[in-house]
């Protein structure tokens, strides 16, 4: 008997910690913290956005490869067409079309030997059309289908495919039908008859899966080139289904469909058992398909598109950002502070509470709990700071004491106290943002009234503010990110209507802001938000109508929604940190609570074996 040692070339090894480097794929290992041998499998798989195909369309024939395919015919919305596109990896051509438009047809091969077959023309009659792609124009084969089909399901190649099942108008069908090139022949029938199911595997080694007959099937049936047996059911009935047509009947991928509904349900097979997976972005019925297991596209589906989508299959699973609860403030902070440094050494000093009150007490945190600091100087709310200080070399500026009077006042802190500093902002104002660090800061954006939003923008270098170029956009309640040349303003309150919030971004080099041309996905204000110019975190808010706990991630180009939300809908916060390890901190729901973030990460697909 061949031993691990002997497939490996090292014997099982010993860990306190599961190894991160994807060498570890396929490897056996034993956790001596957890008492168990595990492994990485690469069998996670993801679905990514692919180019749109130039025809919107459902029902259509599919073949190839994620990174070679072919889509043809298919239903445009009421009008079946013959457009023809081949695939690169990144975007669609049209190619020469079908000699006969047709709808809900079956499809194999490759892109550059396709096979299409049955369907239904645009006069509504179920054909045996059968046509040959050569990579360069589609042939009509002098015999057709002996049964005339649509929603049939095809396995194999364009000389050696499988036709089964479908519907012939009137029912669904069992007759499967074998094509060695140039002729059809009548081979034995599936076990029960079913339309739109799909198909994966070759001639002599096929595999249905789904259906329809009188509502969905999860029926799965194995071919072995004479007879059909029973496999795993699916884990979602469904029919009208997309399918890696190139996979095989121990390595098939089974995406989208009908329940009735459209769905966007993913699931895996090994030969044995159907696993749900990763769903596709969008839900679609009938979407063409292409690839392996590990490696698949679907293009075009019901309702009518032209989306495109890639699936993946890595050892490498992405774990989405999520927030967690921290220790909670000595001082409920219902209107911010001034904040810097990170998730595990943060500083915030002043706030004030529901009444309007001004704080001049701070606090740190050190991961776990808030204790007291000193205080600061001057009681206030509602200033900015430099988000990318320290604990201990943080500065806060402008602010408001008491909702009305203006301060324009700038301390420093040290890790042991407050200090006022000489020099004072040019523009007194609240409800700012603030970037950099303590000797090289910025402030921009705000309110001197309540009623006007400001663009006035100011740099500090350590010893005095200076006007510089204004934002493009008006707005006050913003939040930031970045250093003093390098920084980033988003969302905010415009005060030109109502309620007037902005998703703009803008970005500052040094010298100018440029409004960019990627927007947020949420529209609000009073939000927060950390990191850089060219990684940040937004967060929370308020959108004019409810307080909102949506977080979104920045790119440098453009920004995403991230699957969690903070724990509580909260805004007029404080923020601090990065992109991956963010905090947020009091606010106007729970305001002396903490929340810790986590941005997206990766981690291998670990898998615990056991003796079952």
């Amino acid at each position: 008997m061949t031993t691990y040692k002997e497939l490996f070339g090292k014997y099982v090894q010993n860990y306190s910690s599961d190894p991160t480097s994807t060498d570890a794929e396929g490897q056996i290992w034993y956790n001596s913290t957890s008492g168990t041998f595990k492994t990485a499998l690469g069998s996670y798989g993801v679905w990514a956005s692919g180019g749109n195909m130039n025809t919107a369309r459902g029902f259509l024939g599919g073949a190839g490869t994620q990174t070679a395919a072919i889509g043809f015919g298919g239903d445009t919305g009421g009008t079946y067409t013959n457009v023809s596109e081949s695939y690169n990896g990144s975007s669609w051509t049209n190619t020469p079309s079908l000699n006969t438009s047709r709808t809900a047809l079956g499809g194999n091969g490759t892109q550059t030997a396709a096979l299409a077959a049955g369907g239904v023309d645009n006069g509504g009659t179920r054909i045996t059309s059968t046509e040959k792609w050569n990579g360069t124009s589609w042939t009509n084969n002098p015999t057709g289908l002996n049964t005339a089909r649509n929603n049939n399901a095809m396995a194999g190649i364009q000389t050696a495919a499988l036709c089964f099942g479908g519907s012939d108008g009137t029912a669904p069908v069992a007759s499967v039908e074998s094509f060695n090139g140039t002729t059809w022949t009548n081979t034995t029938s599936l076990p029960s008859a079913r339309e739109g199911a799909g198909g994966a595997g070759t001639q002599t080694s096929a595999l249905s899966f789904g259906g329809y007959n009188a509502g969905a099937l999860t029926t799965t049936s194995l071919w072995n080139g004479s007879a059909w047996t029973a496999g795993g059911n699916l884990n979602t009935a469904r029919w009208e289904i997309g399918s890696a047509n190139a996979g095989t009947q121990t390595a098939a991928l089974a995406f989208g469909g009908t329940t009735p509904g459209a769905t966007a349900a993913t699931e895996s097979y090994n030969g044995t058992s159907w696993t749900t997976t990763t769903s596709l972005a969008a839900a679609r019925r009938y979407p063409g398909g292409a690839g392996i297991q590990s490696s698949a596209l679907a293009f075009g589906g019901g309702p009518v598109t032209t989306a495109t989508e890639e699936w993946t299959q890595s050892v490498i699973v992405p774990v989405a950002g999520s927030w967690s609860s921290g220790g909670n403030m000595n001082t409920a902070r219902f209107i911010s502070g001034g904040s810097s440094g990170t998730q595990t050494a943060a500083i915030v000093g002043g706030g004030g509470s529901p009444s309007s009150t001004s704080f001049n007490s701070s606090e740190s945190y050190n991961g776990t709990s808030w204790t007291s600091a000193p205080n600061i100087n001057t009681a206030r709310y509602y200033m900015a700071s430099a988000i990318s200080g320290t604990q201990t070399a943080s500065l806060i500026f402008g602010g408001t004491p008491d909702g009305t009077a203006l301060v324009g006042a700038t301390e420093s802190y040290n890790g042991s106290s407050w200090t006022t500093l000489p020099a004072t902002m040019n523009t007194a104002r609240r409800t700012f943002s603030g970037a950099g660090v303590q000797t090289a800061a910025l402030g921009f954006g705000g309110t001197t009234d309540s009623v006007t939003a400001l663009t006035t923008t100011e740099s500090y270098n350590g010893t005095s503010w200076t006007s510089v170029n204004s934002m493009n956009t008006a707005k006050e309640g913003g939040a930031s990110a970045g250093l003093q040349t390098a920084a980033l303003s988003f969302i905010g309150n415009t005060r030109s209507g109502s309620p007037g919030y902005t998703n703009a971004t803008e970005s500052w080099n040094g010298t100018s802001w440029t409004t960019l041309p990627a927007t947020m996905n949420t529209t609000r204000a009073y939000g927060g938000g950390t990191g850089s110019q060219t990684a940040a975190v937004a967060f929370g808010g308020y959108t004019g109508t409810a307080r909102t706990g949506a977080t979104e991630l920045w790119n440098g180009t453009s920004w995403t929604n991230s699957a969690n939300s903070m724990a509580t809908a909260n805004y007029r916060m404080n923020s601090y940190g990065t992109q991956a390890l963010a905090l947020t901190s009091g606010g106007d729901t729970s305001s002396s609570s903490t929340e810790e973030w986590t941005g997206p990460y990766s981690t291998l697909n670990y898998k615990t074996l056991t003796t079952s």
